[in-house]
């Protein structure tokens, strides 16, 4: 699944682009891509998973990412079917690098912003009070002009690159090349693990499905998704069983079933591992059916 590329139109002569998206299901129009401006992404409402080159997680509300140029990314939501038009909510801040002029980016006072920029080429997630306070900021760019507008935009680009509460996304192994995506065997990989969850899904199956022995597979998904393929399947099972407990009434047991637990102890315990709590639990703080 090659990253497309996507054109940035920048408001007018304004260096910078603030916006917010709002939708039901966020990979139907915002799909695998890359652009040459930086992206920094906040979600308000919405959860699911994120992909930032070879990273796979999962997000939820407050979650605060930069993506440096070229890097391919998207966030997806599992239930496909939902409508309700509120169900995501994200606001978006996109700028080139040379934005505040070429001569800036190379004089003694860019250092800090060149480094962010830098690293930001493997995807930053921000957390904490940092996030927090670049949350307000981004909120506040969208309703400005002028200087104002402007300062805000240094005074925010300023936090991120004193902020300690970070994390880098990519592996080490990262190479972003964007011509193509390892051959589309992530996107192979991923469709038949979501087509074939209540089956006993086997890695040396899947390895053959994109012609590879299973020991080089092994290595190649960890490297290129950061978790072992055994983690990736019970957590896309878990974000089914999750879609289904919200928008369903059936048993938990028959929903165990169907995302692939062969009995109702091994699921409750994967479950709770990545949930935080039961699945029961769960249903009756998210539930739609009440």
């Amino acid at each position: 699944m090659d990253p497309q590329f996507e054109a940035v139109e920048l408001e007018g002569d304004s260096v910078i682009k603030a916006f917010e998206v709002t939708c039901p299901i966020l990979q139907k129009d915002h799909v695998w891509h890359y652009h040459p401006e930086c992206e920094l992404t906040y979600v308000a409402r919405g959860e699911g998973m994120r992909f930032i080159g070879d990273s796979v997680q999962q997000f939820g509300p407050g979650d605060l990412v930069f993506a440096g140029p070229r890097l391919p990314h998207c966030w997806t939501n599992e239930d496909e079917n939902n409508s309700d038009q509120q169900r995501n909510h994200l606001h978006v801040l996109q700028f080139k690098e040379d934005c505040l002029g070429p001569e800036f980016l190379i004089s003694p006072d860019a250092k800090a912003l060149v480094e962010l920029i830098e690293r930001g080429k493997r995807g930053l997630r921000f957390f904490g009070d940092s996030a927090e306070c670049v949350a307000e900021e981004m909120l506040g760019l969208q309703q400005q002009s002028g200087l104002e507008r402007l300062s805000t935009f240094v005074r925010l680009l300023d936090m991120l690159t004193k902020s300690a509460e970070v994390e880098v996304l990519t592996s080490e192994l990262f190479v972003n090349d964007t011509r193509d995506f390892h051959g589309g065997r992530i996107g192979k990989v991923m469709e038949y693990v979501k087509t074939n969850l209540r089956d006993d899904i086997k890695q040396s199956e899947v390895a053959e499905l994109v012609a590879m022995t299973p020991q080089g597979f092994s290595r190649f998904f960890r490297a290129t998704t950061g978790r072992t393929f055994v983690s990736f399947v019970n957590v896309m099972r878990i974000m089914e069983a999750c879609r289904l407990l919200v928008n369903t009434d059936e048993d938990i047991i028959d929903i165990a079933f169907q995302c692939g637990y062969a009995n109702l102890s091994n699921f409750n315990r994967r479950f709770s591992e990545l949930k935080h709590t039961t699945p029961r639990d769960y249903r009756t703080q998210h539930s739609k059916l009440q």
